[in-house]
């Protein structure tokens, strides 16, 4: 196996163990969703069959694995593989602030005070 199949390789792993066991820092130090917040809810619900509430979740957990899968078969073309991440990034800036504004602090996009600042805040 050349190198270049074997980087490849590997990020694939690394991120297939992220999406099973990945808890999210920016929720875990401020308690605020991220923008990817929810996307393993969307992909479980995706993978049983449940569309709708997939993509109440998370609705750009499609083009995201769209856009990961591009990027593993196509990551000699940096030009259209740089072009590609530029769009998905301001989408979902997009969607963030559309699901902040419309949906925190409720259901999917929730507080959580299982956080380090509230706890030194908590102890202070």
């Amino acid at each position: 196996m050349d190198s270049q199949k074997t980087k490849t390789l590997g990020i694939v792993l690394i991120l297939f163990l992220l999406l099973l066991f990945y808890k999210c820092p920016i929720q875990s130090v401020t308690g605020l969703p991220c923008p990817g917040c929810n996307m393993k809810t969307s992909l479980y619900y995706l993978l049983h069959f449940k569309f709708s509430l997939s993509l109440y979740y998370h609705a750009l957990l499609i083009p995201t694995i769209v856009v990961f899968v591009w990027i593993v078969f196509n990551y000699k073309n940096h030009e259209q593989t740089k072009k590609l991440l530029m769009i998905w990034a301001i989408l979902m800036i997009i969607y963030y602030i559309y699901r902040m504004i419309v949906y925190f602090p409720n259901n999917p996009m929730m507080y959580s005070k299982e956080n380090l600042i509230y706890f030194i805040f908590r102890h202070v």
